[in-house]
């Protein structure tokens, strides 16, 4: 999952806890594994999966909203419907709730298609106007909304995300040596989680690493993440740097992992050029990591005072925090001190039962 599905995940565990008369239902196009469905929600398997981020996917996904989606929310009698990822059907049989959570595809138009733009643009302004009411999950995507698309600030509810309680420190020794045994880790290293694609400004890590690991500083960059637009010319820019086995790209890592991942890293960078949050920077945080993040979007309104930022792009700066936070162990353990105090700022509960309020505000019983 991405950040999005961890988002629906999280949210769909706990609104069963503040909204025991609510039936909540799940829409999916393949069934959850054995034990992986939420408690407290069924799953209501709709169509069939064509996989993930083909062209065949593409097409699929918006006949899916349109025609599947709408016809059970009539024959099934739902009284609302949550699109929990900037879109919601053309024909709504019932009341609505959007979470819009960047428009990356306006702030950082570079990143996309003029295809995939002009899609994204109709299909928010769509969402926009038949929902009944907008959910963010920063207060810097409520002001994209705002300067955007024109939609009024107070119509934008603005919740935070939460951290995943399996973030933390002090996890078991032997979990953290089997998983540094499964990637091949070195005993130092940068890491990433995060897509590879270009948005997320990988190909700017790697520029500032590779003195860094020249140095000796670190032994490697290591990118977790499945591959998205642009990593193949991300891939080749390692290359071209030198680095080879120094940038080691994991794919895609299984939730129960990551954890550890986190916990071994000598630092986290979140180097996105543009993010609606950005759960890495809370995950790195959680984790007892120091965290380097850019000085974009939605990421200093999630990071605070907790982290050294640098601006998008800036290879040069981005080296210079490495340097001084892999080189200052003095630095090293504020950042530390600082992320643990941040991360409590942040709860899953909390956003779960804020969405609860926004569902009761729409349906008028509460």
């Amino acid at each position: 999952m991405t950040g999005i599905g961890h988002y629906i995940i999280e949210i769909a565990r706990r609104i069963p806890v503040y909204a025991p008369e609510m039936d909540i239902q799940l829409l999916v196009d393949r069934p959850f594994d054995e034990g992986a469905l939420p408690d407290g929600c069924t799953q209501v398997v709709l169509g069939r999966f064509v996989g993930d981020f083909t062209p065949l996917a593409r097409l699929y996904s918006p006949l899916w909203l349109n025609t599947l989606v709408p016809s059970y929310l009539r024959r099934g009698r739902v009284s609302l419907y949550h699109g929990t990822n900037s879109v919601v059907p053309l024909l709504l049989p019932c009341r609505a709730v959007c979470s819009v959570h960047d428009l990356s595809f306006v702030g950082l138009p570079s990143a996309y298609g003029p295809v995939y733009r002009s899609y994204m643009h109709a299909q928010v302004r769509v969402a926009l106007a038949r929902s009944d009411a907008v959910i963010s999950g920063s207060d810097a995507a409520r002001s994209d909304l705002t300067q955007a698309l024109g939609i009024a600030r107070e119509e934008v509810a603005v919740i935070h995300h939460g951290v995943g309680d399996e973030f933390r420190v002090g996890h078991d020794q032997d979990y953290l040596d089997r998983v540094r045994v499964r990637f091949s880790l070195p005993r130092r290293f940068v890491l990433h989680v995060g897509i590879v694609e270009v948005k997320k400004g990988i190909d700017t890590l790697l520029d500032a690493s590779a003195g860094i690991i020249r140095d000796g500083l670190v032994d490697a960059v290591v990118v977790a993440g499945r591959d998205g637009l642009g990593a193949r010319e991300i891939r080749d820019r390692a290359r071209e740097l030198g680095l080879d086995d120094r940038a080691m790209f994991l794919g895609f890592v299984p939730q129960e992992l990551l954890p550890a991942l986190y916990s071994l890293a000598s630092v986290v960078v979140f180097s996105s050029r543009y993010e609606g949050f950005g759960l890495p920077v809370l995950e790195g945080m959680a984790s007892g990591v120091p965290v380097i993040a850019a000085d974009a979007s939605s990421i200093p309104e999630v990071a605070g005072d907790a982290a050294v930022l640098f601006p998008p792009g800036d290879e040069r700066r981005l080296a210079e925090a490495l340097r001084s936070v892999l080189g200052d162990a003095g630095l090293r353990s504020d950042l530390v001190r600082r992320g643990l105090a941040r991360v409590k700022q942040f709860s899953w509960a909390e956003s779960a039962a804020k969405h609860v309020g926004v569902y009761r505000k729409v349906l008028g019983i509460g």
